[in-house]
């Protein structure tokens, strides 16, 4: 996107680095995700880039490569699932918690109709056609709040509310159902949140980035995840394979946990 509007994007990341630097000598925390927001809207307020709405944003979401296998791993699952445990009432959700833009992500092709269960990003409130003010911001934090959104249903059931107390027997998908995917330290809370809530965690990394594999074995060495894979999604791919294992195991330990209650 930074390109198409001819911007560099070492310069706007680094402007964005000297946004938050200005803001802490000033006494001010700016989080590295609301400071990237906050610096786009000042390259609109200063012109250095058009005007952008939601719309052009999801346009821009056409752009994003993604990796190999994507999106046709998300309906592959679903319908290997579906054709494996048929009359076991076990199916599979996948869901998205990034701290990049919702309205990108929606315009992916990774949102293609029934891949994707749900979308938890940052995203930007619009006035009169233009992005305003950032709405919603999605850190290394705020993404387990969203873990427990879905653990508790409430994405599902609006009308919970995820600080309220559940009993474990009432959540609509415990934590040891989820298998968390992530490649960077944003994702670290939730890597070490499943983890201890007997879930998985898996580390993905992209050959094609040179400091990708030391940074993700350095997340297996702190005991963040449990395994560590190729960011291939193709069928055979290490990432397609590695997470069907851990779908299966999980399918496996649910219908035995039924029979023998």
């Amino acid at each position: 996107m930074l390109r198409h509007l001819k911007v560099k994007p070492a310069d706007f990341w680094t402007d964005t680095k000297q946004l938050r630097e200005a803001a802490a000598a000033a006494g001010t925390y700016v989080n590295p995700e609301n400071s990237y927001m906050i610096n786009l809207l000042k390259y609109i307020e200063e012109k250095k880039i058009e005007p952008l709405s939601n719309s052009d944003l999801r346009n821009y979401g056409r752009m994003v490569t993604l990796y190999q296998g994507l999106p046709d791993f998300f309906l592959r699952t679903k319908r290997l699932v579906q054709e494996q445990y048929q009359g076991e009432n076990i199916t599979l959700e996948h869901y998205i918690i990034s701290a990049g833009l919702r309205q990108m992500i929606e315009g992916s092709s990774l949102n293609v109709e029934g891949a994707i269960d749900g979308i938890f990003a940052s995203e930007f409130l619009e006035h009169q056609g233009i992005i305003r003010w950032p709405c919603r911001t999605v850190g290394s934090t705020e993404k387990t709040r969203y873990l427990f959104e879905i653990n508790k249903g409430v994405n599902v059931e609006p009308g919970n509310d995820v600080n309220y107390h559940m009993p474990a027997e009432k959540r609509r998908i415990p934590f040891e159902n989820m298998i968390y995917v992530g490649d960077g330290f944003t994702d670290i809370p939730c890597m070490s949140l499943t983890l201890k809530q007997n879930g998985e965690s898996l580390g993905v990394y992209d050959p094609s980035r040179s400091q990708a594999h030391p940074e993700a074995q350095k997340l297996l060495r702190d005991g963040r995840i449990s395994n560590l894979v190729q960011a291939d999604y193709r069928e055979n791919g290490a990432a397609s394979q590695a997470i069907m294992q851990l779908i299966a195991k999980a399918a496996e330990r649910i219908i035995h946990q039924r029979r023998s209650a």
